[in-house]
């Protein structure tokens, strides 16, 4: 019996090893053997009722699998390279923190139990579709996305149409107020949040669910799944295009029977990764589009060419940092403009401070959160649209701003080259490069007959893809498919 046991390290005695630790009491087949972390404050100290030891302890255990539980990739990959130099440690033995999470899902006594004992399946009742919003219709992007896609779906006559999400303070469309199913906030990964998701899902057998994260609204599904493979399909779309995150999604490529990113470029990089071709699409999320562009442009170089930005108000991703570095450069080089930023975050608090010292307030504009509704009429105000961030999946805020005729100057994130093409409807700049940005606003502010020739170009580029007809058809497909 005891070879049958897996024997593990575990690296790193924070919260996440906290979590393993606690996942693995109801698992049979693994056993921690030790937990070192290379903190010396935390020697001595007990975790799950182990207690944490130096590095070097390392190579006295034989045939154990080690697990990195340090979130901080960059940490991660010092603790590897240390092991090895210092250490002499063999990194073939290594396990992946997300597969072992889901290993001891699987194995997890509690979880099995309830689904054999407490499974109710529909037999002969139409297949129902669940997408998941976990805050409901609050926040942005994948909440307004998931509403209007549920609603084209039920107008088009499905009646097996669920929302996934936790209760909050949003308002639920009318269409909906009858097709949501309400899961509880636990703590993310924990037995007791993934029972809290299977509960809530179990009555909705046989159903297909489309995911955005991977969360425990993704592995519940998969764990009844394991259990009726037959009655679940899970579809996961990524929304993001950055290394992380596609790392994360490859921890867990067992789980989806079919991804869907919002990039070309997303579902190149899934590939190259070792997913299936015939597993992977890619969408362009729709969005309000006039057929026929209506607007007009700062035409006038005595006037303040009008840049705008529409988006998260942050410094991981967003950038913020670097947009106020642009508005240094913009500023130096005695560019007349005016610049709007639409949202909120943590940085406003900074932004405002620049604004305030360096008496921008006439130049630059904090608008705060604004109704969606308003996002057209915003970007027809804006000569240009811009976007500094590092990563993107594919920027909903460039698409639409094209949609209503501003000219792109973006960084080259996931998806931006599907819809603009350099100096013919926008332009692209390297990752972080903000002097590249400033230098083609400077060209727009001195050529202002470019900006309807640009702005036109933009729009009737991107208005086919904005028709929620060719989305809802995309989707059909899909549930047709899988």
């Amino acid at each position: 019996m005891e070879r049958d046991v897996r024997k593990l390290i575990f690296y790193g005695a924070g919260k996440r090893c906290k979590t393993l630790c606690k996942l693995l009491e109801q698992c049979r087949n693994i056993k921690i053997a030790a937990i070192l972390d290379t903190d010396s404050s935390k020697w001595g100290m007990r975790v799950g009722g182990y207690e944490v030891e130096p590095p070097e302890r390392i190579n006295d255990f034989k045939d154990v699998d080690l697990c990195i539980t340090v979130a901080d990739e960059k940490v991660s990959n010092d603790i590897r390279r240390d092991l090895k130099k210092i250490w002499n440690y063999d990194l073939k033995k290594e396990v992946h923190y997300n597969e072992l999470r889901l290993e001891a899902l699987k194995a997890d006594e509690k979880i099995k139990q309830y689904l054999y004992k407490n499974v109710k399946i529909n037999n002969g009742e139409k297949e129902n579709i669940l997408f998941v919003s976990y805050n409901g219709f609050s926040l942005g992007g994948i909440e307004a996305w998931t509403k209007d896609i549920c609603e084209a779906l039920i107008k088009d006559g499905a009646d097996n149409i669920y929302v996934v999400a936790t209760r909050g303070d949003y308002e639920v469309p009318l269409l909906l107020q009858d097709r949501m199913i309400y899961i509880d906030e636990q703590e993310m990964f924990s037995v007791d949040s993934i029972l809290n998701v299977i509960e809530a899902l179990i009555d909705k057998l046989p159903f297909k669910i489309v995911t955005t994260q991977p969360d425990n609204t993704m592995l519940a599904p998969y764990l009844i799944q394991c259990c009726y493979p037959k009655m679940v399909k899970i579809i996961t779309t990524i929304r993001g295009g950055s290394k992380s995150i596609y790392n994360a999604y490859m921890d867990y490529k067992e789980i989806p029977d079919v991804f869907i990113g919002v990039s070309q470029d997303i579902m190149k990089a899934l590939i190259e990764m070792g997913i299936e071709p015939k597993k992977v699409h890619s969408m362009c999320v729709p969005f309000e589009c006039e057929e026929t562009l209506r607007r007009e442009y700062t035409e006038d170089e005595l006037s303040p060419l009008r840049v705008g930005y529409a988006g998260r108000v942050e410094y991981s991703q967003k950038r913020m940092d670097l947009l106020i570095k642009l508005v240094q450069v913009l500023v130096e080089r005695k560019i007349c403009f005016v610049m709007d930023i639409a949202g909120d975050g943590v940085a406003r608090q900074e932004l405002e401070e620049f604004i305030r010292s360096n008496h921008l307030e006439k130049k630059v504009r904090l608008l705060g959160e604004i109704d969606r509704l308003e996002i057209p009429s915003f970007w027809k105000e804006q000569d240009v649209c811009i976007n500094i961030a590092d990563y993107e999946g594919r920027s909903h805020s460039i698409i639409e701003a094209m949609g209503n005729g501003a000219v792109p100057v973006v960084t080259a994130t996931s998806g931006v080259r599907e819809d603009i093409v350099d100096d013919e409807n926008g332009y692209i700049v390297p990752i972080g490069d903000y002097h590249a940005m400033a230098e083609r606003i400077e060209y727009l502010s001195k050529h202002r007959g470019r900006l309807s020739i640009m702005g036109k170009t933009a729009h009737d580029v991107v208005y086919p893809k904005s028709r929620i007809e060719i989305h809802l058809e995309f989707w059909k497909d899909i549930f047709a498919n899988y």
